[in-house]
């Protein structure tokens, strides 16, 4: 069976894209699928705003704990956390509450323009003691904006 030169054409031209698409986005999709990690709730305290961190493999900490199948992680009044705990690679369906006493009240992560309060979550390490911390901003996307960008210069309008 041979194909006519039209088809041989067509999937060429279709081909090259699919192909180059699959190296470009791959690598990303396949990490979103297979490293997946058990979700992780924070507990922040309530009213708290600003910048918040979490510091890994700290001797004399607490490992941390899980509730409801979820790594727990609650930071104190200063929104700081010190753990003996290893940071846990990929991604997971995280949530956010603040928290007062036994109470609860679920915190948006939804993003830029609806309503979020929680912002820049990032794993980094720390230059001075090689050890990991995760850090992120609880506030208004306001607030937010304004910690990354004082001057204003690269603030998306919300439409």
């Amino acid at each position: 069976m041979s194909m006519s030169k039209s088809t041989l054409v067509l999937a060429s031209i279709l081909g090259l894209p699919l192909l180059i698409a699959a190296f470009v986005v791959g690598p990303a999709a396949f990490d979103l699928v297979f490293h997946r990690r058990p979700p992780e709730r924070f507990l922040i305290p309530a009213g708290y705003k600003g910048w918040a961190r979490v510091d890994f493999r700290q001797k004399g900490s607490p490992p941390l704990p899980t509730e409801d199948g979820r790594v727990l992680l609650k930071l104190n009044e200063k929104g700081v956390l010190k753990t003996s705990s290893d940071p846990l690679p990929g991604h997971g369906r995280d949530d956010f509450f603040y928290y007062a006493g036994d109470r609860r009240t679920p915190l948006s992560n939804l993003g830029v323009c609806k309503g979020g309060m929680v912002w820049g979550i990032a794993t980094m390490v720390d230059e001075t003691t090689s050890t990991p911390f995760t850090r992120l901003f609880i506030g208004t996307e306001d607030e937010y904006r304004r910690a990354v960008d004082p001057d204003r210069k690269d603030w998306p309008a919300c439409e």
